[in-house]
């Protein structure tokens, strides 16, 4: 059963050389709300992209309910 518990641990994200998001950690539970906010460049984008995997992740895991998402994982 699904509860939508969400891991950030450690999570890199680059375009080309260039880090945009570095080191994100966090975990949200079930029912919690998280508000992105920040300069243009900061990378709110990139923190979803990554969620949906849009992109790839340079380092870091990001679990769903315990689940580590990866691009060969089609329970997401």
């Amino acid at each position: 059963m699904w509860r939508g518990r969400v891991e950030f641990d450690g999570v890199e994200v680059r375009y080309d050389k260039s880090p945009v998001l570095r080191d994100v950690s966090f975990v949200l539970q079930p029912g919690e709300k998280l508000g992105v906010v920040g300069r243009t460049g900061a990378g709110k984008s990139s923190l979803v992209a990554s969620l949906f995997r849009l992109v790839e992740l340079s380092k870091g895991t990001i679990r769903i309910d315990g689940v580590r998402k990866k691009k060969n994982n089609n329970c997401f």
